[in-house]
């Protein structure tokens, strides 16, 4: 118990620190809850999805996972962290089972873990796909929970939790992560409609357990809707903050907005199909000419002092030069062995943060502590030993931060000189977003007019 402790806490710090914003809501749900627990988790982000949940939880959590990943090799480690296997027809394991035998065991587990009161993590998608989504769930869930309730002459007080990981970007360090605790579910309502003869009742949770689940992430029907709310997301999203007077920072605000927007998007998408495609003509053709500039749309909010942003950043950008090079020189190994480490462990984009996320658990404590070891050794000096290894960790997000006001000072000086060699050209391009612009207010003032 000591080293989960001890791995929980180390996750805990490292998630805040591999996550720009990471913010929960509803987390009293999760802290107050008692009894035995079942949490329905999204799963759009491999082995970082229940990190995550786990350091939520006061309570050790026991995980449902593949069965393919267990062997003789992974199964004592697994045993330990309280991982039970459910296997599917097309699976293989190491013991002479076949998956239906085999997963009568699981559940069989999964009843005595309820029985003692425990909380167990389940996916019920089965699957992990980088998409904001939420495919259509499987029922061993309400299987499991009805089953656990049911031998107990549904005594237990068993809840089920649902918990929506909404991801900015799933596969980048330094992105945001909005954890989103919904309305719980008591076994107990289906104690008088619960037979174990019958699929109907499994049918019934499982519709509820999707619908609860759909609540608390932001759900898009295709990559073609899925990409017009990111548009508008990219080019409207500030000015809705400003007129509906939200707080940009709380996520819990932009969650809501995007909600919205996916909803306005969607009835546009069915009920006026010529604005639809009007609308995600124009912003394609106006974000991927920028791209292709290398511009940003936030150029044209400052078009007017285009040059003191250019003098400000250039300024800036000389003065922490050496802060820069300083960070650069300790961070830059323990920074990028993590990323070419986890390209060469798997190709498998949705792989690649949590695995660069738990080796650099490894390598920034090695480099740093072999940097400040070498530093004493030479200097002798414990107070300056002390000092650099509070500068190490803070210069290295200063390097991060610096990078984004080289990104930003390029942007400026692309506008620029644009302007003044391009200048049609870029004339051009502020027309289309004033266009862009006024077909986005004339499409929310029609939508607002429907909910009137």
């Amino acid at each position: 118990m000591l080293f989960y402790s001890l791995l929980k806490f180390i996750f805990t710090v490292t998630l805040r620190l591999f996550f720009r914003r990471f913010q929960v809501h509803g987390l009293e749900k999760l802290r107050k809850a008692k009894g035995p627990l079942i949490l329905a988790v999204n799963h759009p982000n491999t082995f970082m999805d229940p990190l995550i949940v786990a350091t939520l939880i006061p309570r050790r959590v026991a995980f449902i996972a593949n069965g393919s990943i267990f062997n003789r090799l992974t199964r004592p480690i697994f045993k330990y962290f309280h991982v039970i296997p459910v296997y599917r027809k097309k699976d293989t394991s190491d013991v002479l089972l076949s998956p239906a035998e085999l997963n009568k065991m699981t559940f069989q587990r999964c009843y005595d873990y309820l029985k003692a009161k425990g909380t167990v993590l389940i996916f019920p998608e089965g699957t992990s796909e980088i998409e904001r989504r939420l495919r259509e769930l499987k029922t061993g869930t309400a299987r499991i929970s009805l089953g656990a309730e049911y031998d107990n002459n549904f005594q237990l007080g068993l809840q089920i939790l649902p918990i929506g990981l909404n991801y900015s970007d799933p596969t980048r360090f330094r992105s945001d992560v909005f954890i989103n605790v919904g309305h719980p579910i008591a076994l107990a309502d289906f104690k008088e409609k619960y037979n174990p003869e019958s699929f109907e009742t499994v049918e019934e949770l499982t519709d509820l357990i999707q619908q609860r689940m759909a609540e608390t992430v932001i759900i898009t029907e295709d990559e073609e809707e899925d990409t017009l709310v990111k548009q508008v997301e990219i080019l409207y999203k500030n000015q809705l903050f400003e007129e509906l007077v939200l707080d940009s920072k709380a996520q819990k605000d932009e969650f809501d907005l995007i909600k919205q927007i996916v909803t306005a998007v969607r009835y546009f998408e069915h009920h006026r199909p010529t604005l639809f495609m009007s609308m995600q003509v124009k912003m394609s053709n106006y974000l991927d000419t920028l791209h292709k500039l290398r511009l940003s749309d936030e150029i044209f909010t400052q078009t007017k002092h285009l040059s003191r942003h250019l003098r400000s950043t250039v300024i800036l950008l000389i003065l922490g030069l050496p802060v820069y090079l300083f960070g650069l020189f300790f961070n830059y190994l323990p920074y990028i062995l993590p990323s070419k480490i986890a390209r060469l462990i798997s190709s498998d984009i949705s792989y690649r943060a949590p695995l660069m996320m738990t080796l650099g658990i490894f390598t920034f404590p090695l480099f740093y502590g072999l940097q400040l070891w070498a530093f004493q050794a030479i200097f002798h000096q414990p107070q300056l030993t002390i000092g650099l290894a509070v500068c190490l960790p803070l210069s290295g997000f200063f390097v991060l931060w610096y990078w984004g006001q080289v990104t930003h000072l390029s942007h400026v000086w692309q506008a620029i000189r644009l302007f003044r060699r391009k200048p049609t050209l870029m004339q051009t391009l502020s027309s289309e977003r004033t266009a862009i612009f006024q077909s986005l207010n004339e499409a929310k003032e029609l939508y607002l007019k429907l909910g009137e």
